[in-house]
């Protein structure tokens, strides 16, 4: 199978420094601004709301969506998704505007040699154990820095997200519905003044998560976001309506239980960590050869590559310290239908993303603009 390198010359990175450079955001990554997106930007909207649909790749919508529905249709552009192409990283990227080597947010747990443990570095707990962990250890390693909280316009700062996401600088709406967030989008898009509005929605992905891609879950979320989205543009004059998601996903039915295999965890300096279809691997110093000996059992599943080796060949964007999180080793899952367990206790999920298929990585930038 084909892999899709990330690609920051089109990518979410460059839709969120081109969204930032227009904010009046300074130091930005020198990477190319998205032209289509400047074009629409330049025609001053009252409005300019950026959503990101969680998962919303370009596989999941050509699953779910007709070419002559509203979203399929306002395609402007196929973009890529970051590396690991996961909520945790991309986001990060999305809200930003700075590669994913700026971060330590590459994937859902991580191994911090200063807490001796793997952590979910969304919910600051122990991956294994699910104790919760004294983060402010690693508060001066895990840094986010919102391009929002530095910009220098005219456009009043607002977010539309669940409770767990809020701004330092401008007004945070929090929705508990989706019928609620599009309450506050017409909300804000009627109050005076120009307002940007960043919006962050769970979906399709949760749900992709629970049933799969093509499931009629699925279907009927994507169905009802497309609806609601069309509804939104066409109640509101002088908007612009950016569209992009963090990622795609792909449909899972088969599992591999790496965490049963004593032999390759009796190789490994610290427990499996990173995201299921991305496995990180820190060798024991005098154990590499038996770890690579040990992996061959899994070639038709897992592509290794040395850790080192996909930093050399931009993967991750700038060469930065904190590069060394990713260990010595990563796996991807070549299958589109995998994913790897590294506790008895991991969800068997039926729809995930994380590597680098196509599925997973080709993602949709959709343009809406709305000016009588």
């Amino acid at each position: 199978m084909r892999f899709i390198k990330p690609n920051f010359n089109n990518s979410i990175l460059n839709v969120s420094t081109t969204i930032a450079e227009f904010l009046g955001c300074r130091d930005l990554e020198t990477v190319k601004r998205v032209k289509i997106l400047k074009r629409y930007l330049s025609k001053q909207y009252k409005n300019v709301v950026f959503i990101n649909l969680d998962g919303f790749g370009l596989f999941p919508l050509k699953s779910n969506l007709t070419k002559k529905q509203f979203l399929y249709k306002n395609i402007k552009k196929k973009i890529t998704s970051v590396f690991p192409s996961t909520t945790t990283n991309a986001t990060t990227v999305l809200r930003c505007a700075n590669y994913p080597s700026r971060n330590v947010m590459f994937g859902w747990s991580l191994y911090f040699k200063e807490l001796e443990r793997v952590v979910a570095v969304f919910t600051g707990k122990d991956e294994y154990s699910g104790e919760s962990v004294d983060m402010t250890k690693i508060e001066n390693i895990i840094e986010i820095f919102p391009y929002t909280d530095k910009t220098n316009t005219d456009y009043n700062i607002n977010i539309v997200s669940p409770p767990y996401i809020t701004l330092k600088k401008g007004d945070n709406y929090h929705y508990k519905s989706n019928n609620q967030m599009f309450q506050q989008l017409d909300e804000i898009c009627k109050k005076d003044g120009k307002q940007f509005i960043y919006c962050y929605n769970e979906e399709p992905d949760n749900t992709m998560h629970k049933h799969g891609v093509n499931s009629s879950k699925a279907k009927e979320i994507i169905n009802y976001l497309n609806e609601k989205i069309e509804n939104f543009v066409k109640n509101n004059d002088n908007t612009l309506v950016i569209i992009t998601p963090d990622h795609g996903q792909t449909d899972i039915d088969g599992y591999i239980e790496m965490y049963k295999d004593k032999a390759l965890l009796n190789t490994l300096k610290v427990p499996l960590y990173l995201e299921p279809r991305a496995i990180a691997f820190q060798v024991k110093e005098d154990q590499e050869q038996n770890f690579l000996i040990e992996m061959k059992k899994y070639r038709k599943d897992i592509k290794l590559y040395k850790t080192s080796t996909l930093i050399n060949k931009n993967y991750f964007g700038l060469k930065t310290e904190k590069l060394s999180y990713l260990g010595d080793y990563i796996g991807v899952v070549k299958n589109y239908n995998k994913i790897v367990l590294v506790d008895k206790n991991n969800e068997r999920y039926k729809g995930h993303h994380t590597g680098l298929t196509n599925r997973e990585m080709f993602l949709p930038l959709i343009i809406i603009g709305n000016k009588k």
